[in-house]
């Protein structure tokens, strides 16, 4: 494994421990079903969905993790099963307490995709034959 995939491992691991240990002070048992799933299973996918985020536990007040719990809880009764590992990250990612320490989005950026391309084509001097406008200029049988 590569440097950078150990890291995450390890801090898979202590976020885990850390999420783990919360929820066993709070009286849930690790290794008691929660429904068709453990709780230190809850413990681990929310610790993975968490460090993904780049949230940390000490960031979090407990009681943030023990109510997302009992909503996953909640979620998990009424949802298919199947997929619970997928409704455990998206009940996290969409829990407003946690999107509040979510990075938001990089809004500072005014230029999409498309206008970098033609930046880069205009550079170049490929301007013609990169970025046909579609209009009378743009023929079918142009030389490019």
């Amino acid at each position: 494994m590569d440097q950078l995939t150990t890291l995450q491992h390890l801090e898979y691991l202590e976020i885990g421990f850390e999420v783990s240990k919360i929820l066993a002070h709070a009286g849930y048992q690790m290794e008691a079903p929660a429904f068709v799933i453990t709780w230190g299973q809850v413990a681990e996918v929310l610790a993975h969905t968490l460090a993904d985020h780049g949230l940390t536990y000490d960031r979090l007040d407990e009681g943030i993790l023990i109510d997302l719990v009992q909503g996953v809880q909640k979620a998990l009764e009424n949802d298919d099963l199947l997929s619970w590992r997928d409704i455990l990250r998206l009940y996290t990612t969409s829990d407003p307490k946690i999107m509040a320490f979510l990075e938001p989005p990089d809004m500072d950026d005014d230029e999409g995709p498309l206008t970098e391309l033609y930046e880069n084509a205009t550079r170049l001097g490929d301007d013609e034959a990169y970025w046909p406008d579609c209009g009378a200029s743009a023929d079918f049988f142009d030389d490019f």
